[in-house]
């Protein structure tokens, strides 16, 4: 997983947000790095904060406008949490969808203006203060949302939607991830990263009047162990 991803030129358009004559010039110039395989271009990014403009930071970032059906502008204005929306992107959730498909974002990075509008209407099974979602932003009297700092996200994954079991063991065994809690296969997984990982896999469970309990949990290698029992 060190290797350094390659993009297709269709891909790295995008991200960078050039054209294709743009496109050949850097090549040529030296500007970008890039390997040729038969006809086609592979490129390298030159630098992670164009994931910014990735698809999947846009589904991190605009989650809510389809589950919560509110236009809030979710931006992150906190500086380091761009970086960790760049680092969430490129450590965890592209290998994940490199490997298994396209990833759908469940709940994503929760500014403190959503933040605030989701405690009003719908703060069961949220938890702030904890649960990574907001990074690295803070309230109106300045003092951190998420104590944990770090980032997280719940997501599905559309080939598998009922086999996240198969998508856990693959973080566990190969990404270098936060928190991972698992609540059945054929629910999303929240997965995290932070500046000290952790590699805590917790398995969560529903009691019978529907409240989330945690289950059983492990670190590092014993987390692998517990993954490849799910």
């Amino acid at each position: 997983m060190s290797t350094q991803k390659l993009y297709p030129s269709k891909e790295i358009k995008t991200l960078l947000q050039i054209s294709d004559c743009e496109l050949m010039h850097r090549r040529s110039s030296g500007a970008l790095c890039y390997e040729k395989k038969g006809a086609a271009y592979f490129y390298q990014l030159p630098d992670k904060k164009y994931l910014l403009n990735h698809p999947l930071a846009d589904q991190l970032i605009n989650w809510h406008r389809e589950k919560h059906k509110s236009d809030i502008d979710n931006t992150p204005t906190d500086s380091d949490t761009k970086t960790l929306i760049c680092d969430l992107l490129q450590q965890l959730l592209i290998p994940i969808q490199d490997e298994f498909g396209e990833i759908k974002i469940t709940y994503g990075f929760t500014s403190a203006a959503l933040n605030r509008y989701i405690q009003k209407i719908s703060p069961t099974g949220t938890c702030p203060a904890i649960d990574q979602h907001s990074a690295l932003e803070t309230n109106k009297n300045d003092n951190q949302i998420c104590k944990r700092g770090g980032l997280a996200c719940d997501f599905t994954v559309a080939n598998f939607g009922d086999r996240m079991n198969s998508v856990t063991r693959f973080v566990i065994d190969n990404l270098n991830f936060d928190k991972l809690y698992y609540y059945d296969t054929d629910k999303p997984i929240h997965l995290s990263i932070s500046e000290t990982p952790e590699q805590h896999l917790q398995t969560m469970s529903i009691s019978k009047n529907g409240r989330r309990i945690p289950g059983k949990k492990a670190y590092g290698t014993a987390a692998k162990l517990l993954a490849a029992e799910l």
